[in-house]
């Protein structure tokens, strides 16, 4: 498991209306945006490896 020292900052400048849905999206999942972020990013990279294999 990546400790919270291991993890290095990471600036994201991104259009105000999606960071609006990621901040509905984070809430409505009861996350943090950066939590709701890394889990869609999880999500997006597992169906690639599936559909890779």
């Amino acid at each position: 498991m990546i400790t919270q020292q291991a993890v290095k900052p990471f600036g994201l400048r991104m259009p105000p209306e999606l960071k609006t849905w990621l901040d509905s999206r984070a809430e409505e999942n009861g996350r943090s945006l950066n939590s709701e972020i890394v889990q869609m990013i999880k999500a997006a990279k597992q169906a690639e490896q599936k559909v890779t294999a």
